[in-house]
């Protein structure tokens, strides 16, 4: 499942959530409760998408 990043517009609260693709979004921030939280679009450093393994592109094409 992704994590999601999320901040409250009211108090600048920032968390992550680990949901499903097709959970809703949060409304509420868990600090403050204030339906002001959003959705972040993030994948800052640390948060690369890798591929692990031999085969792949970043190691060179298996050898089949």
């Amino acid at each position: 499942m992704p994590t999601y990043e999320y901040r409250c517009e009211a108090c600048s609260h920032e968390w992550e959530l680990t949901q499903k693709i097709n959970d809703p979004r949060v409304e509420f921030c868990t600090e403050c409760g204030q339906p002001k939280a959003k959705r972040l679009i993030s994948g800052g450093p640390g948060k690369r998408f890798q591929l692990m393994g031999g085969g792949w592109a970043a190691t060179g094409y298996s050898g089949n």
